[in-house]
């Protein structure tokens, strides 16, 4: 029988009993705990439903039976998350609620190796300024072209609301060929957006990356969760989970969402299912859903969401992305073979291939930030790969191909590492189904509000929102948008 969490257990079919609350949550996501706990804390009557077995959604991490913690999230978990993070509206968040937060800064957040000549180029950072620094180790900037380089920085950096929107049909390799006269400025400007994230850069929105030059990042991250209690991304997690349940709210696990009531043009409750299809009915005035925007279809019919809402959703859906990886347990760090030393980078590895440097995959070492990441003593290893649908209804790499590309990553490691077959104590790959990666938030289609035209009482907090901020602290900045929207109708 599935778990009812709120301080404490309730057992047998007590847990499916029909509850009446001021506010139900779909999804414990980021977003959904965000929204909850100021809810919460205000006296508003809060239950989240949660399809998977522990909070987090697709946000979290979850333990092996050794103690090991794997993040992207929990098999049944929706929306998505990124191993890093920056930190802005969810440290206003955090200050408004009273929930600590422990988080690592990544200081160098990033270094970059391609695969082709073996070179490893240390340093950077996320913001416009620090890709400009780094506009010719990293990005091949000719030196005649730095001032132009400098030029088209400033013009991404300092957009204006209006030409963002204007630009965010436009993509990268179209709005280069008309803006940039310097051809090795327009391969350094592709070759960027490569790092930052994209498979396929001439694709993606120039919009999109004003955008991510703009939002907000807080100060000295990008960072990583670093709980005393649990690993990785859920220490991310977890804290709010904690803050709900202090503050009366009702976390429901196990139980699938499979309608969201609405009646009349209003939302009037969540029902769910539990592993034996036993039915619960959540009964509230108002309803915040975590979900990707198209996964609210399966919710609510989509003939009674604006056209244009299903419109963008639809076309929303078919930039995602899954991915899969290669998790290596470690009984120690593994040495970097140029230096002699053990590995004490905490940010992100990029792997680039090829002359045009396109995107290969990367890795982390979350023990290096994350206290239980892995046991005491011990360490993890997480390589991973995004597979851009690019429109397709499946990946366009089948899993032979996926592994054989994996397998490529992992010898580039072993031959970055001196002795990182004596490290491992055990490895697996991984394979996290889609929606599971940052894909959209590279696309040129515009995303949705919190609030939904016709449907009284619905609200979104998934990371679909449009809002200004990055991956991870977008659900929280999505949180707290939500959360005030419902204050004002219930």
């Amino acid at each position: 029988m599935p778990r009812c969490m709120s301080g404490s257990s309730v057992p047998g079919l007590a847990a499916a009993r029909d509850r009446s609350a001021d506010v139900a949550i779909v999804g414990t996501s980021l977003g959904g705990l965000v929204a909850a706990t100021l809810l919460a804390q205000r006296g508003r009557r809060v239950v989240l439903i949660e399809h998977a077995d522990a909070v987090g959604g697709g946000a979290g991490a979850v333990a092996t039976p050794d103690g090991y913690w794997i993040d992207f999230g929990h098999r049944d978990g929706h929306d998505v998350t990124d191993c890093e993070f920056p930190w802005h509206h969810g440290a206003a968040a955090a200050r408004e609620t009273g929930v600590a937060i422990a988080m690592r800064a990544l200081v160098p957040p990033l270094r970059l190796h391609r695969l082709d000549d073996g070179a490893v180029i240390g340093g950077g950072d996320w913001s416009a300024a620090g890709f400009l620094r780094l506009a010719e180790d990293y990005f091949d900037c000719p030196h005649d072209g730095l001032e132009e380089m400098r030029g088209v920085m400033a013009r991404l950096a300092g957009a204006s609301p209006t030409e963002i929107a204007d630009a965010l049909p436009v993509s990268l390799g179209t709005w280069v060929a008309e803006n940039v006269r310097h051809p090795g400025v327009r391969r350094a400007l592709v070759q960027m957006a490569t790092v930052i994230f994209h498979p396929r850069p001439t694709e993606a929105s120039i919009g999109r990356l004003m955008q991510f030059f703009q939002n907000p990042k807080g100060t000295g991250g990008p960072y990583i969760a670093d709980d005393d209690e649990v690993g990785a991304m859920q220490g991310l997690i977890e804290p709010w989970a904690r803050a709900i349940r202090a503050a009366g709210g009702e976390i429901l696990l196990g139980w699938k969402p499979v309608e969201i009531v609405v009646e009349e043009g209003r939302v009037r409750g969540v029902v769910a299912v539990d592993r034996t299809n036993l039915a619960l009915e959540v009964h509230a005035p108002v309803v915040i859903s975590t979900y990707p925007s198209w996964e609210n279809f399966d919710l609510i019919d989509e003939r009674l969401f604006p056209t244009d809402f299903v419109r963008d959703a639809r076309a929303l859906a078919a930039h995602r992305a899954d991915l899969i990886g290669w998790q290596a347990a470690l009984r120690r760090l593994p040495t970097v073979r140029a230096s002699g030393h053990p590995d004490d980078h905490p940010g992100w590895n990029r792997i680039l291939a090829g002359p045009e440097r396109r995107y290969f995959a990367g890795w982390h070492l979350p023990s290096l930030t994350s206290r239980r990441a892995a046991p005491p003593g011990h360490h993890l290893i997480a390589l991973v790969r995004a597979q851009f649908f690019a429109g397709s209804s499946k990946s366009g790499q089948p899993w032979s191909a996926a592994r054989r590309d994996l397998d490529a990553a992992v010898a580039y490691l072993q031959r970055f590492y001196l002795d990182l077959d004596d490290c491992v104590v055990w490895s697996a790959y991984q394979y996290a189904a889609a929606p599971q990666s940052m894909s959209w938030l590279w696309a040129g289609v515009p995303r949705h509000g919190v609030a939904v035209e016709g449907i009284r009482g619905l609200l979104l907090a998934s990371s679909t929102v449009e809002g200004p901020a990055g991956i991870v602290d977008l659900a929280a900045y999505a949180g707290r948008a939500a959360a005030e929207a419902a204050l004002a109708l219930a």
